[in-house]
């Protein structure tokens, strides 16, 4: 992908609201977040241009939109996780049509669940690094993570660097709340993904383990296809490393075993027939970075 020119997205839907302006009165004046965030990427840009990160959420469309009204120098990533709902996935190709944004995994999710010999878990989550993360490295990566979405999030500087001091972060929106996010789309009558109209709040990685167990149940209802996809991935699991799991804590009596287990530990109600394992997810804790 190289920089070139980005045109606005359209929105196929049409005028979707009033205009609006991202204007704050605080005790130290009036604070414009379009005019700040656009002087922010202006003043920043690197000789190369920023690897912007879309992810076809609501966030990466306010980014994008704003890095094209900024004029800077960018390229477009989408990271395919192979488990994204394909709500998702059409709305990211009807933006880019030619497909040139896709970055494919090293892995897919069902062989990362073989490979690390269990389905990806809170304080297990190899998932992320492998198939959100990657990319871009020794870049300036523009991402639209916000403070308001976890403690986490609102700890992280709005400039940053990897570990490894090679890769930086600017996070160009960190100080918007969901309520700017969503006036800025009907200002500028962006489009985003039909999931939102169906009541998501945010949009990722279908059976994420982040999810409290609300939203697992809704995934296992609504995206069939990928529950099976992770079932399978289970079983496949099960049968390559069955020795290990023997002679360890975890003693499933097969794929299936592990598969309802690693669904229903989320409410910390389920048990596995002779299963000695320790609840991993707090029943009340419905974060989700």
């Amino acid at each position: 992908m190289d920089g070139r020119e980005r045109k606005p997205l359209v929105n196929p839907r049409g005028n979707c609201g009033v205009k609006t302006m991202l204007i704050e009165q605080t005790l130290f004046g009036t604070t414009d977040k379009v005019a700040d965030a656009i002087k922010l990427l202006r003043d920043h840009e690197p000789p190369e241009g920023y690897y912007l990160c879309f992810s076809g959420g609501k966030d990466s469309v306010v980014i994008y939109d704003l890095a094209v009204k900024a004029g800077v120098k960018f390229d477009v990533h989408h990271n395919v996780t192979t488990v994204e709902p394909p709500e998702l996935m059409r709305f990211v190709l009807s933006l880019f049509p030619n497909n040139d944004i896709k970055e494919s995994p090293r892995f897919t999710m069902a062989q990362l669940i073989v490979k690390n010999k269990i389905p990806p878990l809170r304080n297990i989550r190899y998932c992320c690094a492998e198939l959100k993360e990657r990319g871009g490295r020794g870049r300036v990566k523009l991402t639209g993570i916000r403070a308001e979405e976890s403690p986490r999030r609102a700890k992280r500087p709005k400039f940053e660097l990897s570990p490894d001091k090679r890769t930086s972060f600017v996070h160009v929106i960190k100080d918007w709340s969901e309520h700017d996010v969503w006036e800025y789309i009907r200002e500028n009558n962006l489009p985003y993904c039909s999931l939102y109209d169906e009541g998501f709040k945010r949009i990722g990685c279908v059976l994420c383990p982040f999810q409290n167990f609300a939203s697992t149940q809704r995934d296992l209802e609504r995206f069939p296809a990928i529950v099976d996809y992770y079932r399978r991935a289970c079983r496949k699991s099960y049968e390559v490393n069955q020795m290990t799991f023997n002679k360890g804590r975890q003693t499933w009596q097969s794929g299936d075993d592990m598969f309802n287990w690693w669904i229903n530990e989320r409410r910390g109600r389920y048990i596995a027939e002779d299963c000695n394992s320790i609840p991993l997810f707090s029943e009340d804790d419905g974060s989700v970075l």
